[in-house]
């Protein structure tokens, strides 16, 4: 199983199967180098008979970690009309399916060499 960082979604893929996990990421680096950190902002669904205008969007910060890991180092989720954020905390799935652990076959299944080059800066 790895995570594949695309252009146009964020996705988990095991085998030949491929599960979207984020549409439409855009990517920022914050910090560059061995000691990375990348933003990862995303738009929240809109559901059937919620507000009719987009606004609220997530953002995940994932950076480096000891032994070529990528862990998940903040999740906020924002509404831009009103200014609110929530941060979650305690049981984000987020965190749990995005604090990786290179494989053998990294480059095979997707992992932090995808995340090269997807930021404007």
């Amino acid at each position: 199983m790895g995570v594949r960082f695309e252009p146009d979604a964020v996705a988990i893929v095991y085998d030949h199967d491929r599960q979207t996990l984020l549409e439409r990421p855009r990517y920022t680096v914050e910090q560059a180098g061995p000691q990375f950190r990348i933003r990862i902002q995303y738009d929240l669904p809109q559901r059937p008979g919620g507000a009719r205008v987009a606004g609220a969007f997530g953002a995940i910060v994932l950076e480096a970690a000891p032994g070529g890991r990528l862990r998940a180092a903040s999740h906020n989720l924002i509404d831009a009309r009103t200014g609110s954020a929530r941060m979650r905390i305690a049981g984000d799935p987020a965190f749990a399916a995005l604090s990786l652990t290179r494989c053998r076959r990294a480059t095979d299944a997707g992992g932090i060499e995808e995340l090269r080059g997807r930021s404007a800066l």
